[in-house]
């Protein structure tokens, strides 16, 4: 085979449109379903802070809570140190709330979620209990694309409640990088011919693929960013 020829059937770059849809600080998100009042408070999802438990760490920290700091995979000693639990301190107003991890719950939404992506795309592709790739090139065409990647999001939130950020492009990676490119609730096309554009300024450590390692040897390199 010619180096770069397609397999017999499988469309041109250009015509494939992939979607990555990515809901936004899940667990969070799941715990404001049955606690309506916590939207637009900090909130954290994690282990270890309450009174029987000594070890833990955040899963999940909504945006207003990484405002003061908090993360996923800190230990909740850090974070709590960051912000402290409004049940210790009722009147303190950098406070914020924390909750259990509920993985059970938290995957009944997540299947709720993922029923309306089997419904929309042609091909689905999970990564995880909060995120996944759509093929969709059946289902629609680069001048509409925009439109459709928003109905998807507006579905999510219409039926199950729960925000999510999705990113349109004609391969998996881009895609992924859009999703993220605008968060929360964002929504990124990258045609075809603005990929390279998009991923210029990229740096080489959000690449998809690249880790740690191979980020530190491409610095040495001299090679900073994507493009």
């Amino acid at each position: 085979m010619v180096d770069g020829e397609r397999l017999p059937g499988a469309p041109d770059t250009a015509e494939r449109i992939v979607l990555h849809v990515d809901m936004d600080c899940f667990y969070a998100s799941c715990e404001r379903l049955r606690e309506p009042e916590l939207r637009g408070e900090p909130l954290v999802v994690g282990m270890g802070y309450q009174e029987d438990q000594t070890v833990g760490a955040v899963a999940t920290a909504s945006y207003e809570a990484r405002e003061y700091g908090v993360q996923s995979a800190q230990a909740i000693s850090a974070a709590l140190d960051r912000l402290p639990r409004t049940a210790d301190d009722p009147d303190d107003p950098d406070a914020g709330y924390y909750r259990p991890v509920d993985i059970g719950f938290y995957q009944d939404v997540g299947s709720d979620v993922k029923d309306i992506l089997y419904d929309l795309g042609d091909t689905v592709r999970e990564l995880s209990i909060d995120e996944a790739y759509l093929d969709v090139t059946g289902r629609t065409a680069w001048d509409v694309a925009e439109g459709f990647a928003r109905h998807v999001k507006q579905r999510i939130e219409r039926e199950v409640g729960v925000p999510a950020s999705v990113g349109v492009a004609p391969d998996m990676s881009t895609a992924k990088l859009a999703s993220d490119h605008d968060k929360p609730d964002g929504l990124v096309v990258v045609k075809p011919g603005e990929v390279r554009e998009f991923l210029a300024p990229i740096d080489v450590a959000d690449v998809h693929g690249v880790g740690p390692v191979r980020a530190r040897e491409l610095r040495e390199m001299g090679i900073e960013t994507a493009g």
